[in-house]
């Protein structure tokens, strides 16, 4: 059994390196968590799942890098022999099998003699192809977590497949960015002397949550305060100037 939760926590990131420690992270490594413990009865799938831009790739790669996991990132385009040589390559098998179904008994032998946590990213290119069935033999063959990330529909596509999501432990669903995570990735980023408390939340709000959009503005704010020189700008400051959101600009949002 891996021990996940005796690991000592990572120290604080240094602005612009490493990760801000937002609560998909730890929720990421809590499903891993809950997986890898699991009674050797129970199953070891586990879903990371909820809408794009929520800092889902991220809190996988940090899961991935806190307990030595197997990562990879499914490719829309992927055959069934992509994914295996990719999970193949992932192990360090350096002379894969020439056939899908050999190449896929060599992984499964590879991770009953060195288990390791598996997580898969873009779980959806999956099960578009088809997929997922490869998934539930590599978990029934091995005593491995499989931690699957991907997109707030994820849950009920995997019902298609009753004996797939019957196996699945734990489903947590990905959380929006609050106003204290914007304050959080504000400072990750060295803007905590440019940008002002309200301003970082005005961003979180007015981008729903979504953490990329919030991590852009953040960015282009910064960009507009130093190009107009000024040293901190706040909200009032920022007035009706464009919030990158997704959102179609209308006149009225364009100040005209």
């Amino acid at each position: 059994m891996i021990d996940l939760l005796t690991r000592p926590a990572p120290a604080p990131a240094a602005p612009r390196r490493g990760y801000a420690p937002l609560p998909n992270m730890a929720l990421a490594l809590q499903t891993l968590v809950e997986c890898t413990e699991a009674e050797e009865d129970q199953p070891r799938l586990g879903l990371l799942y909820g809408n794009s831009g929520f800092g889902k790739t991220v809190a996988a790669a940090f899961a991935a890098a806190q307990t030595g996991s197997v990562y990879i990132e499914a490719k829309s385009l992927w055959t069934v022999r992509a994914l295996l040589e990719a999970k193949a390559e992932e192990l360090g098998i350096t002379k894969p099998e020439r056939t899908a179904p050999r190449l896929l008994r060599q992984i499964i032998d590879e991770l009953n003699r060195a288990p390791r946590p598996l997580i898969i990213d873009e779980m959806d290119h999956l099960v578009k192809k088809q997929m997922v069935e490869i998934i539930r033999d590599i978990h029934d063959a091995t005593s491995i977590a499989i931690l699957m990330i991907g997109e707030e529909a994820l849950p009920s596509k995997l019902k298609e497949w009753e004996r797939f999501d019957n196996r699945i432990l734990v489903a947590t669903p990905a959380q929006p960015a609050t106003a204290e995570d914007a304050l959080l990735l504000r400072d990750h980023y060295g803007l905590n002397g440019i940008i002002a408390d309200d301003l970082a939340i005005y961003f979180a709000e007015r981008c729903k949550g979504v953490t990329r959009r919030i991590v852009n503005n953040l960015r282009a704010a910064a960009r507009t305060a130093a190009t107009e020189g000024v040293d901190t700008i706040d909200r009032a400051w920022w007035g009706p100037r464009l919030v990158t959101n997704g959102d179609i600009p209308t006149r009225r949002s364009l100040g005209q």
